[in-house]
């Protein structure tokens, strides 16, 4: 059985190498899915029966290690050295990363950031990483 828990935060990031805007020192409304995947509870009585975790569960790991890390903080490559001396003067919520912020590195990085934290049995399929409602990146490990 497989079920999804949804969280948005704001942030920002640029794309120092790219041909258009997005090398533009920008804003998205994110939204990020994640997917976890496991055995429905049956023990009678158990709190957590009839279910593979209980939603709160996720969304708590999901706010502690993405939201908390990242909301109204900025993402910025470690290499795009003149906006990293910028954002770390200006902000104190960073997101330093190994490679260009994308919604496909996020979306890894988020990925990272839950999988390591779920229950016993729980495993994580997949993490969804929306930049805009229209644009998106899958991670699944």
């Amino acid at each position: 059985m497989q079920i999804s828990r949804k969280i948005e935060i704001d942030y920002g990031h640029t794309l120092p190498n790219h041909y258009s805007f997005c090398n533009q020192l920008h804003g998205h409304r994110g939204v990020i899915v994640a997917t976890v995947e496991g055995p429905v509870v049956a023990e009678t009585g158990d709190s957590r029966e009839g279910m593979v975790m209980d939603f709160k569960f996720l969304k708590d790991i999901m706010v502690e290690r993405i939201h908390n890390k990242l909301d109204h903080g900025f993402a910025v490559w470690k290499d795009d050295h003149e906006d990293l001396e910028f954002i770390l003067k200006r902000n104190t919520r960073v997101l330093v990363t190994d490679e260009p912020p994308t919604a496909e590195f996020l979306a890894k990085w988020a990925f990272g950031q839950i999988k390591n934290h779920l229950p016993e049995a729980v495993t994580l399929t997949n993490l969804r990483w929306y930049e805009t409602p229209n644009n998106w990146a899958d991670f699944n490990g």
